[in-house]
């Protein structure tokens, strides 16, 4: 049972390492577009990383005015899946040692 709660922790890992990191892009994304113009190139290279996410939830919801609302609601997908997929997978590797 070891070698299942050990491929079970190694994937808990490597999502939450993926969750911390979409969401430093999202927050430097969100910084950079109030900074800088959108012809900067460190700006184009964190939208062009921030996108993919966002784009399937930018079909549902659109911006109001100038305001976009889809990195806020993806970063609280990106809390939930840390504070429930995660935290489960953890505890599940845990149980099964």
């Amino acid at each position: 049972m070891f070698v299942l709660a050990n491929f079970i922790y190694a994937i808990a890992v490597i999502l939450n390492i993926v969750v911390i990191f979409y969401m430093v892009i999202f927050i430097i994304d969100a910084i950079l577009s109030f900074l800088m113009p959108y012809g900067f190139p460190l700006r184009r290279i964190f939208d062009e990383l921030a996108e993919p996410p966002l784009r399937p939830l930018r079909r549902y919801i659109r911006p109001v005015g100038y305001f976009d609302f889809t990195p806020w609601i993806a970063f609280l997908i990106l809390i939930f899946i840390q504070l429930f997929v995660v935290k489960s997978l953890f505890e599940l590797s845990v149980v099964l040692r």
